[in-house]
């Protein structure tokens, strides 16, 4: 064991990233609100990415709502513009992951993994190598998103809201550990024969050079079967793969 985590430690540095959108509001014209004129106004602002009968698109419609009508965000921000408040919620979400307890953390894995097998290869790809656009993922992922329950939709979107409080209060970051990554990897090398264990370690140890499909395959498997593990390790995987670069100790 001791020897493997070594190994693990020395030769694998992956590439993490946040699965934050940045979601843009969109609300019906009122001459009365400059706020609601200028949402209106902008086909982008405007924009709802999912189906008007999918649970998601109303959980969708209020966590914009909420983010528009947020005062701690305001005042975070130097405008009361819509687009820069949304802008600013993004990324006070993806900086507020690393804040978030692993429950919450193992809720957004559960979501991520659901979402997986709708996505190209390429922005797959990304999840692991970096170079992840959320325009990509929002096109490829809202058809998944659209037969979301309405538990999964509200879990989706609680994570973001969480994030953000997080970060706003100035919760502590909760660092995982090289060790506890290592143990959450090996402990699904562990779940596979070989020679798929073999060749899921050889990729995660080069994920530099490694081809969109070869990265691909391996985010399914972190995914899949890191969703299935017993705690701690389904814990372990989860903040390894959803709290970027501060929420992971340095190699």
């Amino acid at each position: 064991m001791k020897l493997a985590i070594k190994f693990l430690l020395g030769s694998i540095f992956i590439f993490i990233l946040s699965f934050i959108i940045i979601f843009f509001p969109g609300r019906h014209p009122n001459p009365k609100n400059a706020v609601q004129d200028e949402i209106a106004n902008d086909p982008v602002l405007s924009m709802n990415p999912y189906s008007a009968s999918s649970p998601i698109y109303r959980e969708f419609n209020q966590y914009r709502q909420w983010i528009l009508n947020n005062k701690k965000l305001a005042a975070a921000s130097d405008t009361a513009r819509p687009s820069d408040l949304l802008m600013l919620s993004g990324q006070l979400a993806a900086k507020g992951m690393p804040r978030l307890s692993t429950d919450l953390l193992e809720q957004r894995f559960s979501s991520v993994n659901k979402i997986l097998p709708s996505l190209n290869i390429h922005t797959c790809s990304t999840l692991i190598k970096g170079g992840f656009s959320a325009t990509e993922f929002t096109a490829q992922s809202a058809p998944r998103m659209n037969s979301f329950d309405a538990d999964e939709a509200k879990a989706w979107f609680s994570v973001g809201k969480a994030a953000i409080e997080a970060q706003l209060n100035g919760a502590p970051i909760i660092v995982l550990s090289t060790e506890d990554a290592a143990r959450g990897v090996l402990k699904i090398s562990r779940s596979m024969y070989e020679p798929q264990s073999k060749s899921f370690l050889s990729v995660m140890a080069n994920l530099k050079t490694a081809s969109d499909e070869d990265a691909c395959e391996t985010v399914q498997i972190l995914y899949s079967r890191g969703n299935s593990l017993p705690e701690p390790y389904r814990g372990y995987v989860a903040r390894m793969l959803l709290t970027g670069d501060e929420g992971n100790e340095k190699i």
